[in-house]
């Protein structure tokens, strides 16, 4: 059956369509709508512009940087520099995929100088002709330029900088131990790796034309003390006259009235606040101040031969001193050099170093025997210094002062020396750092390094150890502490001596935050707390640091403190970040294995590459 509306139904719905074609605003669009048409397409084209502008600025960025990193590397090796430019030219076309090259201005600046900064400076300059500007011109019938700016970048390589590397190798008698995940001794290893790190240096080095002593190289092996070599004994820097405090610090000296006898008319006396020999049984050396060279120069075995000679080893400087690389000057003692002498200790087989015989046993005590002049005047049935001796706890080899890797005879000089490290002796890493950090400054006593404040050069010290610092108390080493020494000898002193000036013995006197306590333990952190503050030092001074801590477990309380302490001291890498902190620089510390070392040294060679954006 059909419906069919009825008249009325048809009426109504006709009404509504007429109520609703009169409400109808649609055309009211179209005019709004060409009003609005223009600004968005200038936001759009703005918008584009913006996005495409960066694309370009980044493009034109990349470009520069791989530009100026080739340019830098080809500086080093050609002359010419209008074919430098070419080359730097060509590079930075390749790269560009953003704009074309005829687009941009390419300029190359090359240092103008010795004295100017060691560095590439690539530039590009470039007009970005944008959708926006294109309508604007073309609306204003070329009366207005929006893209008339110009825009400039530049990428800044620093050259193949010259390099200062000190290499401070623990050479203690741990490092006899198989290395962790090797057959081999920890020593051996070691020399493997710095020897690689020295040669693949060198090898770069030799490619640098503009620079002279390109890489430098100095060996610093230390073990209980630091060995900075005998045939420095003459120098003004070395305590000849006996000023420092600590020089006559373990010897019963002459007063003003009542000088000592050493023999026929030969005596040690006191004037005007310094020790001299007197006496014509002297010699020509009547009137010569009395030091402990003296002693070394003055011991005679009973054929007339001199006992032994110093081997190089000298003593920790009091204060401060001992743990900066201030110049020694005359003007303050403190800041002089002495050279170790290690007192013959009472006669009896409960000594740790009794070496010379007693003057006839006429003592009133253990340690008035041990503190007597005299007896070094009689003398011994003996052929010369056996194990024990006055260079006791002199165990390393000499310092290699800074030397030019890229000579034959300058690499050969630096690999030899790595060759010669013996492993004996305790573990006193701070003195080994200061004595690495006095080798590459440019004062006495080692004048081979670089102004600090020369451009473009790096100060780098390498420091390496497999074991915590450490320092003994005299009964556990073995012996019997009759004279009351509290620990052995070594380049800190006894540490039951207070020097002079100071109030505490020299172990405790920069290790802030220490406990003042006379126990293994606490040796071990006061040597820590002399680290930390070292390395505070150092790198106020502008050198790098950098920290191999070898085979120590993780485990192990004081390993763990010793590895903490490392990490501490090391310098932030300029080019990697911390792979589990990646906003912060990752830390110049190394945790490594005798397996590893190699690895460790190669990782080491990367990160002294000196060549990198700077800017």
């Amino acid at each position: 059956m059909r419906c069919v509306k009825s008249p009325k139904q048809r009426s109504g719905s006709f009404s509504a369509l007429i109520m609703r074609l009169r409400r109808n605003q649609t055309g009211a669009i179209a005019p709004l709508f060409a009003l609005m048409l223009p600004p968005i397409l200038f936001a759009m084209m703005l918008a584009i512009d913006t996005a495409n502008l960066m694309r370009v600025r980044g493009n034109v960025q990349q470009s520069l940087d791989a530009a100026a990193l080739a340019v830098g590397k080809r500086f080093t090796v050609v002359s010419e520099e209008s074919q430098i430019r070419a080359f730097g030219k060509k590079i930075f076309d390749a790269n560009l995929r953003a704009i074309e090259p005829d687009k941009t201005q390419f300029t190359l600046e090359f240092p103008k100088g010795r004295d100017s900064d060691q560095q590439i400076v690539a530039g590009a300059s470039f007009r970005y002709i944008s959708f926006y500007g294109r309508a604007v011109m073309a609306m204003t019938k070329d009366e207005v330029d929006w893209d008339k700016y110009t825009f400039s970048m530049s990428a800044t390589v620093r050259l193949k900088n010259t390099l200062e590397v000190a290499l401070v190798l623990d050479n203690s008698g741990s490092m006899a131990d198989p290395g962790s995940g090797s057959g081999l001794k920890r020593i051996d290893l070691l020399k493997q790796a710095s020897t690689q790190l020295v040669d693949k240096l060198a090898e770069q080095a030799k490619l640098i034309t503009h620079l002279e002593n390109p890489v430098q190289f100095s060996l610093v092996p230390f073990a209980a003390s630091v060995n900075i070599g005998p045939e420095n004994q003459t120098q003004l820097w070395m305590d000849q006259t006996g000023i420092s405090p600590v020089h006559y610090e373990n010897f019963t000296m002459p007063t003003a009235n009542n000088p000592i006898n050493v023999g026929y008319n030969k005596n040690i006396i006191l004037r005007d606040g310094a020790y001299f020999k007197q006496g014509s049984g002297w010699g020509s050396e009547n009137g010569h101040y009395f030091t402990r060279f003296s002693l070394y120069n003055d011991m005679q075995t009973t054929r007339g031969r001199t006992y032994t000679s110093w081997k190089g080893c000298v003593e920790a400087r009091p204060g401060e001193y001992g743990i900066n690389a201030d110049r020694p000057t005359i003007d303050k003692p403190d800041t002089m050099y002495v050279p170790m002498f290690a007192p013959d200790e009472y006669d009896t087989s409960r000594s740790l170093n009794h070496w010379w015989s007693d003057n006839g046993g006429r003592y009133d005590s253990y340690q008035t025997m041990q503190r007597d002049l005299k007896k070094y005047y009689i003398a011994q049935n003996t052929s010369g210094e056996g194990t024990s001796g006055p260079n006791y706890s002199c165990t390393t080899t000499p310092i290699t002062t800074l030397t030019d890797v890229t000579t034959d005879n300058g690499l050969r000089t630096v690999k030899n020396a790595i060759a010669k490290m013996q492993p004996d002796g305790g573990t006193n890493v701070p003195e080994g750092m200061v004595w690495g950090w006095r080798t590459l400054i440019q004062n006495s006593p080692f004048a081979g390094g670089r102004a600090i404040s020369e451009r473009g050069n790096d100060k780098v010290v390498i420091v390496l150890t497999d074991g915590a610092n450490t320092y003994y108390r005299y009964n556990s080493l073995g012996g019997t502490d009759y004279a009351n020494n509290i620990s052995n000898y070594s380049s800190l002193g006894y540490t039951a001596v207070t020097t002079k000036s100071y109030d505490r013995t020299r172990i405790f006197q920069e290790a802030r935050g220490a406990s003042n306590v006379h126990d293994n333990a606490y040796y071990t952190e006061a040597l820590n707390a002399r680290f930390k503050k070292l390395c505070e030092l150092a790198k106020q001074d502008k050198i790098m640091v950098m920290t191999v801590a070898l085979d120590l477990r993780q485990n192990n309380a004081t390993d763990r403190k010793q590895m903490e302490t490392m990490k501490q001291c090391a310098s932030e890498s300029r080019v990697r970040f911390d792979k589990d902190f990646p906003t912060q620089r990752a830390k110049l510390f190394w945790n490594t294995t005798g397996g590893n070392l190699e690895q460790t040294f190669r990782e080491i060679a990367d990160e002294l590459s000196n060549l990198r954006v700077v800017r």
